[in-house]
């Protein structure tokens, strides 16, 4: 695991032993790596260009992210893979050095009933998945060209009604890479399940922030090693669970 960072007078959401409350969101805590050799990601962002329920603009993701002293984004579209040329210019144009923009995506599955199986973070799969598969078909068919599936929000509880917008305890059941065991949506209860999860299945947890707007951009993020620097690195990271989840989270 990465090593320990000393404490400073500022109260983070650490994984796995700490939650502290945060209600002032200033991030000028985040850089890009520190004496430690480590690399501050937010691997979960959505943006206008794919994801229709994003407002922001590719281009000033890639700018706040730096803005921030990010040193690694991941663009995770609803079901869409940025083509690679296409990411290529984004980066190119946004004129933006020093960080990695990785091509993820987030996959919604269904069972063949039709029901709602959550929706999941995928990482080193070339082609674009949309959201018309079972979440083991999923996770078999990245698995198979050696990518890596992590449970987005499995415990994001609903608006209305019963259950998670997310996989919930079925996540015991799935052959996941890892999860999201901090994120701005959840709850006290929320974060001690996905913990225990995490303990329990040995894999890696996260923090991202599941940016739809531009000010949520590095609100939770990952910590990980320095030399990462591209998909495959990211994905052996995460298989390795050399991830530490952090963020500011009000709900703690």
């Amino acid at each position: 695991m990465l090593p320990d960072k000393t404490a400073d007078n500022r109260k983070k959401t650490r994984s796995p032993n700490h939650c502290n409350a945060r209600h002032d969101l200033n991030f000028s805590h985040l850089g890009k790596a520190d004496s430690g050799g480590v690399l501050k990601a937010d691997l979960h962002i959505h943006t206008q260009r794919f994801s229709g329920c994003s407002i922001i603009e590719p281009e000033e993701a890639l700018r706040r992210a730096a803005e921030l002293g990010l040193g690694m984004i991941a663009l995770t579209e609803h079901g869409i893979r940025w083509p690679d040329d296409e990411l290529y210019r984004l980066i190119k144009k946004s004129d933006v050095k020093d960080l990695v923009v990785i091509p993820g995506q987030e996959a919604a599955c269904y069972s063949l009933r039709g029901e709602f199986q959550g929706e999941f973070l995928v990482f080193g799969y070339p082609e674009s998945l949309g959201s018309n598969k079972t979440a083991p078909q999923l996770i078999e068919m990245v698995h198979s060209r050696n990518g890596v599936v992590v449970a987005a929000h499995p415990f994001k509880k609903k608006k209305r009604g019963e259950g998670y917008y997310g996989c919930g305890n079925d996540i015991y059941d799935l052959d996941v890479d890892g999860l999201e065991i901090i994120h701005p949506s959840y709850e006290k209860k929320s974060m001690l399940l996905a913990r225990q999860v995490m303990e329990k299945k040995n894999i890696a947890g996260l923090g991202c922030s599941d940016a739809h707007v531009l000010s949520d951009i590095g609100r939770c993020w990952s910590e990980l090693d320095n030399s990462i620097h591209d998909e495959k690195s990211l994905c052996q990271t995460i298989r390795a669970c050399r991830v530490e989840a952090m963020g500011w989270n009000d709900s703690c």
